[in-house]
């Protein structure tokens, strides 16, 4: 049996891949939304361990997921999705943004997934940086501009 997991967040900065991840994945979360505005997320474990960046935890939601793949088949297909994992942080810099985005949608032209043929944490991680972004995204993906992106 998995121990007891919270992760505690500001409510501004909610860690949306964790919480997507774990959701998909089957891992129960308890969501503590009260540190002060602009902290980041600490993953508290009822053993005492802790957690402190979103990253990490995805991962190993990837590892101890019940679906299976969702960390990879293999471990090329895991340190793809590591560097996906990592990737997704360049679309919240707003000069990159575009870049980043003509970037995934030519990736994903041939592809329904990030990494093998199943979703994984790094089509979590992707898929919620976009979401994170707000209106900007939105406008683009009204656009249409980067449709495979926003494939449903």
């Amino acid at each position: 049996m998995m121990e007891g997991i919270t992760v505690s967040f500001a409510a501004d900065n909610p860690p949306l891949s964790v919480i997507a991840a774990a959701k998909i994945a089957g891992v129960s979360l308890t969501v503590d939304p009260s540190l002060p505005s602009g902290a980041g997320c600490t993953f508290y474990f009822s053993s005492g361990f802790k957690v402190s960046n979103a990253d990490a935890f995805l991962r190993y939601l990837g590892r101890v997921a019940q679906i299976s793949n969702f960390y990879g088949q293999d471990p090329i297909e895991s340190i793809q999705i590591d560097e996906w994992i990592e990737y997704a942080h360049v679309f919240s810099k707003g000069s990159e943004f575009e870049d980043a985005c003509s970037y995934a949608s030519k990736y994903l032209s041939m592809r329904t997934f990030l990494v093998g043929y199943s979703l994984s944490v790094a089509d979590i991680a992707i898929w919620t940086s976009l979401a994170g972004i707000g209106q900007r995204w939105e406008s683009l993906r009204k656009s249409k501009k980067y449709q495979n992106n926003t494939r449903t």
